[in-house]
């Protein structure tokens, strides 16, 4: 009886422990920033990706743990808005369109079946400043247009594997005293 008492205040102390550690709000952290132009070349018919999906592939975890602006790399400027190319329409470049938003008709990748406005991808090498790819119809005079900023939530803190390595050990010897009177007690 005293065992599983021991053990009860030793989890309620765990999770006390895990829940001082962990923010009460969330938090957008800058992560890094792309320009749409930066992705394989629209040839090799890449994936097509929205902001989020790009952000998880560039900067690592799920598309679910970003949130992507068009502003700067303040997050309070965040407006969930990212920049694409489009095939045949490189338009989506200067104006910003839902971060989720991506389009791929037909088979999967950006160039099948090809043609005008059937792919808009915010991770490929299509219309580019700077002479990145030989057919160059955008202008850019202000610098490279289409940069989209990764903000990562880190609302969510995960105990380093010091901590989970700290909190196993205590339940070890929480469990191996336990033992160790019961061990005791029974002998005498």
């Amino acid at each position: 009886m005293k065992f599983a008492k021991l053990l009860s205040q030793s989890a309620i102390a765990a999770g006390l422990a895990l829940a001082v550690a962990t923010p009460a709000s969330a938090a957008w952290v800058f992560v890094g920033s792309w320009y749409v132009g930066d992705g394989p070349v629209w040839t090799s018919n890449p994936a097509v990706l929205n902001g989020l999906e790009t952000a998880a592939l560039l900067f690592g975890g799920a598309p679910g743990d970003y949130a992507i602006s068009t502003i700067d790399a303040n997050p309070a400027n965040i407006n969930f808005s990212a920049f694409v190319d489009g095939w045949g329409d490189e338009q989506y470049l200067t104006t910003a369109v839902a971060q989720n938003y991506s389009l791929d008709l037909g088979a999967p990748g950006y160039n099948d079946p090809a043609g005008g406005g059937t792919a808009y991808s915010a991770w490929v090498l299509d219309h580019s400043c700077f002479n990145r790819y030989s057919d160059i119809t955008l202008t850019c005079e202000a610098g490279e247009p289409g940069l989209n900023y990764a903000f990562r939530n880190d609302d969510v803190v995960v105990p380093e594997p010091a901590t989970w390595a700290m909190m196993i050990s205590g339940f070890g010897l929480v469990g191996f005293a336990a033992r160790r009177r019961r061990e005791t007690s029974v002998s005498a």
